[in-house]
């Protein structure tokens, strides 16, 4: 079943920042387990311990697409998943407990499996298009011609759909209900489980058995339990090249989903902005709609219900609401502003800076990147804090940057103890943590290096000779 199937309508001149929604792991002693490839193995790093164990034994070198769950942590049962011996039908599934690691003590579950999810108290996992239930001690055929499964955010129900587009619930592994028909798919959404049907572009969503809209075009994100996305509200019968796309632009509206009602936000796509904004918290939402020219922007009032349009506008680029403070930053052709909403219009209206491409707030602090030097500044004073950067991040509350100077890849961090790294191949993010490669070279078209870590601001060597083709893998 194909993944990431809703049409993403992108409105120009008008920039959405969506907020991109981590499955934190919950747990009273967090677990930091990487994976990455050496030789033909997979390496499991704790690093809590710097302890490293031999997981997979037979990583194929050609198969350079893992699955996103190439190994899994069971919390309650304190157990490692991990899959081994890929080939083109599937691989061999296996668990093995977090006290016999760094022993033979493991398990085999089941061969050629293509999937598996982490439940409660065991796992489930996809083989034929049979569905199988695993208590690590037996599995259990839940049912066959399946095409599509996913488990709850609490690892209680399963959810899965059928080659003929039933979906079941199973509260109770053994006690499968039918909850719908006729549906081409699901998706996870944080702790929203959607199922979908799609016609013409546009999807039809329904939670459990409970439709919440039939001409669904985009997700926006999930709010302290409450769904966010947009909905066409036109008459388009047909869909047909360019012209009905950008028709599609006239009659969008946002909608909230949460404890089973649907709200109408009001006309527009709701502009969401990271860690500026938390729509169920946040007094004014502010919404843009495409009026086939240019845009009319607008400010929803969650107290009173107040839709108020700050007026129509060619080159108004918003970018965020700061509800803390009721400021409003926003461009006008190359200049950069910041107004304040006083009884709902804007006010105190103060020019920031020229050509600004990106704004942030990251741990209660706004920064933002000049477009035609590329420097990070903190807005509070203007503060310098790094030149010509390609991006950056807080990690535990350091700021780290990459940036490029004479073709040399270079990561960096602001006031800390770490000085530039140069001649790095890569680095990859995984789960709040820095991992980048020194000392590249290619054999027989496979790229190896040294990996390294940031642990408390200062560079650390994890293992050598590694498989960069891989790069680092995180628990799922």
């Amino acid at each position: 079943m194909k993944k990431n199937l809703f049409l993403i309508i992108i409105i120009t001149l008008f920039i959405i920042s969506l907020i991109v929604l981590a499955n934190n792991l919950d747990s009273e002693e967090e677990k930091a387990f990487y994976a990455y490839v050496k030789e033909n193995k997979l390496i499991l790093w704790d690093k809590n311990s710097n302890q490293k164990y031999l997981l997979s034994k037979n990583v194929n070198l050609d198969n350079k697409n893992f699955p996103d769950n190439f190994f899994s942590y069971s919390y309650l049962e304190d157990k490692i998943i991990y899959i081994d011996n890929i080939t083109a039908q599937g691989a061999d599934l296996y668990f093995i407990d977090i006290a016999d690691l760094g022993h033979d003590n493991y398990t085999l579950i089941a061969n050629n499996v293509t999937s598996y999810q982490v439940t409660e108290s065991g796992l489930i996992y996809l083989k034929d298009s049979n569905l199988f239930y695993f208590d690590y001690n037996t599995s259990t055929l839940i049912d066959d011609d399946v095409s599509d499964y996913t488990v709850s955010k609490d690892k209680k129900n399963i959810y899965y759909c059928n080659k003929n587009g039933d979906v079941y619930l199973l509260k109770d592994i053994f006690q499968k209900n039918k909850i719908l028909t006729d549906i081409d798919g699901l998706e996870k959404y944080d702790n929203f489980i959607i199922f979908y049907k799609k016609e013409n572009f546009m999807y039809s969503f329904y939670i459990d058995d409970k439709l919440i809209g039939d001409k669904i075009l985009t997700i926006l994100g999930v709010f302290d339990n409450a769904f966010y996305f947009t909905q066409y509200e036109g008459n388009l019968t047909e869909f047909d090249d360019n012209e009905d796309f950008q028709n599609l632009n006239l009659d969008v509206a946002t909608y909230k989903y949460q404890n089973g009602q649907v709200t109408r936000i009001g006309p527009g796509i709701m502009t969401l902005s990271e860690e500026f904004t938390n729509p169920n918290n946040d007094e004014y939402l502010v919404l843009g709609k495409y009026n086939g020219k240019n845009f009319d922007i607008f400010l929803y009032n969650q107290k009173n219900t107040e839709l108020t349009s700050l007026g129509n506008t060619l080159n108004f680029n918003f970018y965020a609401y700061d509800d803390t403070t009721k400021n409003i930053y926003y461009r006008e052709a190359n200049l950069f502003y910041q107004s304040t909403i006083i009884d709902g219009e804007l006010k105190n209206k103060k020019l920031i800076g020229n050509n600004i491409s990106y704004i942030s707030k990251k741990n209660g602090k706004i920064y933002y990147v000049e477009n035609d030097t590329s420097n990070l500044y903190l807005l509070e004073n203007n503060e310098l804090i790094a030149e010509n950067i390609n991006d950056w991040y807080i990690i535990d509350n350091i700021i780290f940057y990459n940036k490029n100077v004479e073709d040399k890849f270079i990561l960096g961090c602001y006031q800390c103890q770490m000085n530039e790294i140069n001649n790095i191949a890569g680095f990859n993010i995984r789960e709040n943590q820095i991992f980048y490669y020194l000392n590249t070279y290619n054999k027989d078209n496979i790229l190896y290096g040294d990996l390294y870590t940031i642990i408390n601001g200062i560079s650390t060597l994890v293992d050598d000779n590694i498989i960069i083709s891989f790069g680092v893998i995180d628990i799922k």
